[in-house]
């Protein structure tokens, strides 16, 4: 396998059942809740943060979080496009 850091958000998905990102979607949901800052920009830099963060743990670690970044960002876009 290739560094996580090397793989792309649709790969990074891809290693992810469709039940996985199904409650990972979910687990973003409930971490963001119905109130707040703008999700988006609020989804947004919480991925940077957990990219970030993902550099200083061991491979496992950093694979699960990249895969939390990248459904993040996945779900910011999904929420600007509806906002659209």
């Amino acid at each position: 396998m290739n560094n996580p850091e090397d793989l792309s958000d649709d790969e990074l998905l891809e290693m992810l059942t469709p039940r996985q990102l199904a409650e990972l979607d979910r687990a973003i949901a409930e971490m963001m809740g119905p109130e707040g800052l703008d999700k988006v920009i609020s989804l947004q830099v919480m991925a940077q943060l957990y990219t970030v963060r993902a550099a200083e743990r061991d491979e496992t670690s950093a694979l699960a979080m990249l895969q939390m970044a990248a459904a993040m960002r996945r779900r910011a876009e999904i929420l600007a496009a509806a906002k659209g």
